[in-house]
């Protein structure tokens, strides 16, 4: 019997269907283009699936509701490393296997958040705009180094791991770390990183970036007592899920100077409403940028590539990577 791929995602489903017959002796199938689809039309469609490959841009979830009608559906391929939009606990109690593509931005994302750490130090924004409006501020601008900083990750999986390595070679003092899972020391010793507790991070870390997933624990990590506990030189970075952060306890943070800046690329509300509180303080140490960490061009075709092969696996009747139940 010919398999079913739902294709949720934003692409065409000739381009889907061309990708995953890249693999060798995938049998043969099709691809349901889905993403224009209502909820209703998904529900309905869901059940003649067999696989999803699901949106990368988020806004078609797969809830319980939806899953009710998945009758031979097995596996969920999520092109993108977040899956916040599928009820996985759902997936797992009917016997759904989900997949991401964990690590296929790790390197756009890295270079991101040391491209803003460096930003802000060096006051980069400010010497633009000064500069263009020809201004000469030479001596005011103040530019800092990294070398001699402390740098804090909170997350230390794939890409937490990808901006220490990348940090290595500028000299900082100290790159330390807090995750709920350490590893072997020999990974330690190879990044040359150390661990420590997160109040640690906090109160020593001159820069602090965010790699870490999107939790009941980790939800609002980042909250007044967090930022009030923070050098009032530091700067925070956060790549990774919005709600790790109160927007508003960091706005009000930037604006009375407890902490001097950061560098935001995740939002409550995507597109981001004009009411966020972020938009409203005035700072040229307050940079942001629209979910754009991951989205290079070398990380969209390695995600796109590791879903359609990892669907091409179960096609196969071969394990699935990257499953996150």
């Amino acid at each position: 019997m010919v398999k079913t791929v739902l294709s949720l995602a934003p692409l065409h489903a000739e381009i889907v269907k061309l990708l995953i017959q890249q693999v060798k002796d995938v049998p043969d199938f099709e691809v349901i283009p889905g993403n224009g689809m209502s909820e209703e039309e998904i529900r309905k469609n869901i059940s003649k699936a067999d696989i999803v490959l699901g949106d990368y841009t988020f806004k078609q979830k797969i809830t319980a509701d939806i899953l009710s009608t998945a009758g031979k559906l097995r596996f969920i391929q999520q092109p993108s490393v977040g899956y916040q939009h599928i009820d996985v606990a759902a997936c797992t109690a009917r016997g759904i296997k989900v997949a991401n593509t964990a690590g296929a931005n790790a390197i756009s994302v890295a270079e991101h958040t040391i491209a803003w750490g460096l930003c802000l130090l060096k006051n980069m924004v400010h010497a633009h705009t000064s500069t263009k409006s020809g201004r000469w501020e030479q001596m005011s601008i103040k530019p800092a180094e990294l070398k001699g900083k402390i740098w804090g990750i909170i997350g230390f999986g794939r890409i937490g791991q990808a901006v220490a390595q990348r940090l290595k070679p500028f000299g900082l003092s100290r790159i330390i770390y807090y995750d709920t899972y350490r590893p072997e020391p020999s990974v330690e010793q190879l990044l040359g990183v150390e661990y420590t507790e997160l109040a640690n991070i906090l109160s020593q870390s001159d820069i602090i970036s965010l790699h870490a997933p999107l939790t009941d624990a980790t939800r609002a990590m980042i909250n007044e007592n967090a930022l009030n506990s923070m050098k009032p030189g530091a700067y925070i970075i956060n790549v990774a899920r919005a709600e790790l952060v109160d927007e508003k306890a960091l706005a009000e943070a930037i604006r009375n100077g407890k902490i001097a800046g950061a560098g935001i690329d995740v939002f409550s509300e995507e597109p981001v409403n004009m009411n966020n509180p972020l938009l409203g303080v005035e700072s040229e140490k307050l940079l942001f940028s629209p979910h754009v960490a991951g989205v290079t061009d070398e990380a969209a075709g390695r995600i796109i590539n590791m879903a359609t092969i990892n669907i091409a696996r179960v096609l196969k009747a071969e394990i699935p990577e990257s499953l996150v139940n």
